[in-house]
């Protein structure tokens, strides 16, 4: 992270593009938050899996 003359955090940006042109924009503090948001999804969306497999023993 730089700061600027005011001594305020710039935060550094990650941008994402695909082959149609679409970007993203995100601060890295975004990108963290996203990337634990979708970390939780998966790992809720595989409780049933891992759940069913200890059911069977």
């Amino acid at each position: 992270m730089t700061k600027t003359k005011d001594n305020k955090p710039n935060d550094e940006v990650i941008m994402c593009t695909d082959e149609t042109g679409v970007q993203l924009y995100l601060s890295e503090k975004a990108a963290n938050r996203l990337s634990w948001i979708l970390t939780g999804i998966c790992i809720v969306l595989s409780l049933p899996v891992i759940i069913l497999a200890f059911m069977c023993i």
